[in-house]
């Protein structure tokens, strides 16, 4: 039984040390490869616009508070107007806020003193949409209105075609920089994508100032629509390539 469980040993020993002698002397030669990284970008102008408007509670000429039911009614309905879907509208805040100083102290008791306040964000598809819908807001009931951020409605495919050309872009490098020094290259050993997104989706200051210019004269009609900051689009792919 002892004789046999040494015969066993032997065997698994030999084995292992086969395995792990290769070919050559025992040792497997690394392969040569040419490592590269290709990139690529786009820019494209956005085409979904993402601006919150912040309406309040204010009191009328009568000194009367005009509810907030009455005030999203009428932002509604001016949205309508102006084509917007409601798909394209939903509720990013609902607040309320104590109208409290020493001048609203001495009055408070004729005066109500809580306000509601609300905020929409709504999507555009083109600054035009924009200027109208500015054009028809009541100044009393708007407290602020703000460009959150701007994008595109492929962004996805637009980031899988910047991918594609970046690593097609290194393949290119590593054929030319292996054919310099009389090399070619062979099968791809590793692709890798790079965690370097760069998607500028911001728009420009610019714009802003001159639609708060636009509210404030009420010539919305009158000047024309500004552009967007385009989005730029911006990838990384490393990649390892065998040479032959």
């Amino acid at each position: 039984m002892k004789n046999q469980l040494l015969i066993c040993l032997l065997t698994m020993s030999t084995s292992i040390a086969l395995i792990s002698c290769g070919g050559k002397g025992g040792k497997e030669e690394a392969p040569k490869k040419i490592i590269v990284t290709g990139s690529a970008e786009i820019e494209v102008v956005p085409d979904e616009i993402y601006m919150t408007f912040t309406l309040r509670e204010y009191l009328d000429a009568s000194k009367s508070k005009v509810k907030i039911e009455s005030i999203k009614t009428a932002f509604l309905a001016q949205c309508k107007a102006c084509g917007i879907a409601d798909s394209n509208i939903s509720i990013s805040n609902y607040s309320g806020y104590e109208r409290w100083n020493f001048y609203y102290y001495r009055r408070k008791k004729n005066e109500p003193n809580f306000m509601n306040s609300i905020s929409y964000t709504v999507k555009f598809n083109s600054p035009a949409y924009l200027d109208k819908l500015v054009s028809l807001l009541d100044e009393k009931a708007l407290e602020n209105f703000s460009i959150d951020r701007t994008s595109h409605s492929k962004i996805e495919e637009l980031r899988k075609e910047v991918k594609k050309n970046a690593l097609l872009a290194g393949k290119n490098k590593a054929d030319y920089l292996a054919k310099s020094i009389g090399e070619e290259i062979g099968d791809a050993l590793l692709i890798q994508e790079i965690n370097n997104d760069y998607s500028s989706d911001y728009t420009n200051r610019n714009l802003i100032e001159n639609m708060a210019m636009k509210y404030e004269s009420r010539e919305v009609e009158s000047i024309s629509s500004p552009g967007f900051e385009k989005i730029k689009i911006r990838y990384e792919m490393q990649a390892e390539y065998r040479l032959k």
